[in-house]
């Protein structure tokens, strides 16, 4: 769904650096029109998960942060919606979770005065 209100992406980041204050604005003009514009019965979730996104993003105080925990709100919503379908087909074993790699290094030496 396009309308006058959209931007390109080269126009946001022109906007971010210039006028920030614009660009909140902007960001909140069209997440307002997809929640008003989306059927009844989604509309509360919708709310409530946009109230919780604006809770923590003003939490952090930095975008990266804020960027973090809603990254990690959307997997733990996965993984929620994965034990569901698990339980529904009754096949535990056919949706798993991503393994987690281990994380492994050599560890170099550095020389130092005592140790050349």
């Amino acid at each position: 769904m396009t309308s006058k209100l959209d931007k390109k992406f080269d126009d946001l980041m022109e906007l971010a650096q210039q006028d920030p204050e614009a660009l909140e604005r902007y960001r909140q003009q069209k997440i307002q029109s997809l929640i008003e514009n989306s059927p009844e019965y989604v509309r509360r979730r919708l709310l409530g998960l946009q109230f919780q996104i604006d809770a923590h993003r003003q939490l952090h105080n930095n975008p990266m942060g804020s960027c973090i925990k809603l990254t990690q709100m959307m997997h733990d919503s996965f993984d929620q919606m994965r034990e569901l379908l698990n339980k529904l087909s009754g096949d535990r074993q056919r949706l798993q979770p991503p393994q987690k790699q281990k994380n492994s290094a050599k560890i170099l030496p550095f020389p130092t005065p005592e140790n050349p």
